[in-house]
């Protein structure tokens, strides 16, 4: 038996493969928002709560004992430095600003930078968009998807490199993620993979496609077209796809 070659795949369209589909993304999408109070309360709540215990003791001692005062000050000031940074990192992991002030371009190396650190695979990114803005909605599905091929890549991978390219083309978006790590067969996996159904979903919603290409041991192809905004054509709102060549 020859090796295998990687294979090309897109997301069916049956009926209760979509009903599926919604429910799988419905509960993902609930999670996330227990996930976040969850980190609002344990975290920034618990840090503002313990700030406002110290300000308040610190006003008492600094009549009685002012060198203990001052030192539950400064802890006090401490926990209020440590929300601020979490709040910024909550508001980052919801949409970071610098999607608003920079554009897509800045925002996927923010992407890129967050990925280096602590270690893991090296990640690559080149692009090829002009100078200028995407429409808003534009620019934050191409954020979502590169930010969840990334999530993908770094964990089910473990590839050494991981590979970004975005490009513009006739006023849409290509958009591709590869790595070269253990791969998988999506006639047999893709479906159950939430990360890549969010993907297609997330270019779906602008009309857009997504054609998955991987086989063991040829690591993962992820490729996303997205027409320019308001121009979809029968296979876009479907969802359709066309299978890429095996990658050389």
């Amino acid at each position: 038996m020859g090796e295998s070659e990687p294979t090309g795949w897109h997301w069916g369209q049956d009926g209760c493969d979509e009903r599926r589909l919604l429910r799988e993304l419905l509960a993902a999408h609930e999670q996330e928002r227990q996930l976040l109070a969850y980190e609002i309360h344990d975290g920034l709540a618990q840090d503002l709560t313990g700030a406002l215990l110290r300000l308040q003791a610190f006003r008492e001692l600094l009549k009685r004992n002012p060198d203990e005062g001052w030192a539950v000050f400064a802890a006090g000031v401490e926990l209020l430095t440590k929300s601020v940074e979490h709040t910024r990192g909550l508001i980052a992991s919801l949409r970071p600003p610098i999607l608003d002030e920079s554009g897509i371009v800045a925002a996927v190396d923010y992407l890129v930078c967050e990925g280096r650190r602590g270690g893991g695979p090296r990640i690559e990114f080149e692009h090829d968009v002009p100078a200028g803005r995407m429409p808003a909605s534009m620019e934050n599905a191409v954020f979502r998807i590169v930010q969840e091929a990334l999530t993908n890549a770094r964990r089910h991978s473990q590839s050494e490199k991981i590979r970004v390219e975005l490009r513009q083309k006739e006023g849409g978006v290509v958009l591709e993620a590869r790595d070269w790590g253990v791969g998988f067969d999506p006639r047999t996996v893709t479906k159950r993979r939430l990360g890549l159904r969010i993907i297609h979903e997330r270019a779906r919603s602008l009309g857009g496609r997504v054609v998955i290409e991987s086989a063991p041991g040829k690591g993962v192809h992820v490729r996303v077209e997205l027409p320019a905004v308001g121009e979809h054509n029968d296979a876009d709102r479907t969802g359709g796809g066309v299978a890429l060549p095996p990658s050389q």
